[in-house]
């Protein structure tokens, strides 16, 4: 098994926890990296909420991945 992580998404927590559920209902593995929470338990703020989430998927699922992603961004653009 491959277990390399690609970065598929980054965003606010909201977004990547909804995407999360999402991969989650395809059985599809990842992890999520939150910068900022991470940096305040460490007693200082690296990001801001915007941008402080990253999804993180292995590899052979990233293809599976992006689709559910890219069709989130289209859904939510309109």
């Amino acid at each position: 098994m491959d277990n390399n992580l690609i970065d598929m998404f980054i965003g606010s927590e909201i977004e990547v926890k909804y995407i999360s559920a999402l991969l989650n209902e395809q059985n599809i593995k990842h992890m999520i990296v939150n910068t900022l929470e991470e940096s305040t338990l460490a007693g200082w703020a690296a990001s801001s909420p915007c941008n402080s989430t990253t999804l993180k998927v292995h590899s052979q699922d990233a293809e599976k991945a992006r689709n559910i992603i890219n069709e989130y961004i289209e859904l939510s653009i309109k």
